[in-house]
């Protein structure tokens, strides 16, 4: 595995914006972003282009992309940092 993915994997459990095997998350999305905003799910979101444009079209709703690769999910969840997103 390359030397940038592992580096990349060690950085994305520190983003406050990542949960890695989340539990117990039923009906608690609201206390996660800290709004009662209405939540959209995008499955195999990948770098998060889609959910990143979503998002900054509609500041009152929640997006959250789910995928299995870590260094694609790296980079949305970095941009959304970046970018001060936090829906």
């Amino acid at each position: 595995m390359a030397q940038k993915k592992l580096q990349r994997f060690a950085e994305i459990k520190t983003f406050p914006n990542v949960l890695e095997y989340p539990q117990d998350m039923q009906g608690k999305w609201s206390e996660f972003f800290k709004n009662g905003h209405p939540v959209t799910l995008e499955l195999a979101c990948g770098k998060g282009e889609y959910a990143l444009g979503l998002s900054r079209l509609h500041p009152r709703r929640n997006f959250l992309g789910v995928d299995l690769k870590g260094n694609r999910i790296w980079v949305g969840a970095r941009t959304a940092l970046r970018e001060g997103l936090k829906n």
